[in-house]
């Protein structure tokens, strides 16, 4: 998944919540059947990236309780993923980014 620096992207953004074996198998292939969407209505756009990452961040520990690292994070692959993009469908932002690849 290529992401694009923050400065490039262009609002409205959305939220896309997605469960590990789709962020695995297939991060470039959009689908409203397998991803949980947030803000794709044009009635529910939203127009600041810090809010939307923080939503971002809140959800990600929401559906992943307990994870430290991305190493358990990953584990059976039973998380999710929750990832912003812009209105040119670009990833701008990955929650899972935050946490460290292992325990050290």
């Amino acid at each position: 998944m290529e992401k694009i620096k923050k400065e490039e992207a262009k609002d409205p953004f959305t939220v896309a919540i997605i469960d590990l074996i789709d962020a695995y198998h297939y991060a470039d292939a959009f689908s409203g059947d397998r991803y949980a969407w947030l803000g794709r209505q044009k009635y529910a756009g939203y127009y600041d990236l810090e809010t939307v990452i923080a939503m971002a961040d809140r959800l990600f520990w929401a559906l992943n309780p307990g994870v430290k690292t991305q190493e358990d994070w990953i584990k059976w692959d039973s998380g999710y993923d929750v990832r912003v993009y812009d209105s040119e469908v670009r990833c701008v932002y990955a929650a899972h980014e935050k946490l460290p690849l292992k325990q050290e």
